[in-house]
């Protein structure tokens, strides 16, 4: 995962932008949207952070590679490990679920993150994503930061909901539930959404998906 030092000298500006408007409204928008996918069971969220979500959405564990984001995720009454996605602390099979909420863009390595996901998700159990799709307003005002050497986001890869669900397959899963929120432009947000089917509208994308069971080839 990418920059963690950033957010560790940043963590009480990034925990503050949740606080108030538009952030959250935005957070609110968003933690509906993983609900309407609903998480059962026992999971992790890759890429915690402060823990806005895992606190709002009953997640007990999560990992993080920045100190200081770990700390304040604590507080929430999240049990928190210093790690990264491409490299859990996890035995194989051990969750029902794994979430990634606003990570992918910092992963280093989204493959080999959904790879790791999957070794640790149970049989028949889910992955959550949840990301702003490269292809929506909101996509491009974060290109845009970007572009302009953002603290945060000069090193953010942004993906298409096409490239998530490819992804996805590849690495073992099948798409079971999508739902989009975030209708209103950046510059718009004047109320919290309720969860929508209008992923082209979309500029949070949520996708859930099931593990699959590996199938061997016969060598003959």
């Amino acid at each position: 995962m990418r920059g963690p030092s950033v957010f560790d000298r940043n963590a009480e500006e990034y925990d503050n932008w949740y606080r108030e408007a538009p952030g959250v409204l935005v957070l609110e928008s968003e933690v509906k949207a993983i609900q309407a996918l609903t998480l059962e069971g026992v999971g992790i969220e890759v890429g915690v952070g402060t823990g806005v979500f895992s606190s709002r959405l009953g997640v007990p564990f999560g990992i993080d590679p920045a100190l200081k984001m770990l700390q304040k995720a604590k507080t929430r009454g999240v049990s928190v490990v210093r790690a990264v996605g491409e490299f859990t602390p996890l035995k194989d099979g051990c969750m029902d679920y794994v979430l990634f909420a606003f990570t992918l863009c910092f992963l280093t390595d989204l493959q080999a993150s959904l790879q790791e996901a999957w070794r640790v998700i149970k049989p028949r159990g889910n992955i959550v994503l949840g990301f702003i799709s490269k292809d929506s307003q909101w996509g491009s005002r974060y290109f845009r930061k970007k572009a302009e050497g953002h603290r945060f986001y000069k090193h953010a890869t942004f993906y298409g909901v096409d490239e998530i669900e490819e992804a996805l397959e590849r690495g073992g899963f099948k798409i079971t539930h999508r739902v989009a929120t975030l209708l209103q432009g950046p510059d718009d947000v004047i109320t919290a959404e309720e969860p929508s089917t209008q992923l082209d509208r979309g500029g949070f994308i949520c996708i859930k998906a099931m593990k699959q069971a590996v199938t061997s080839t016969p060598c003959l």
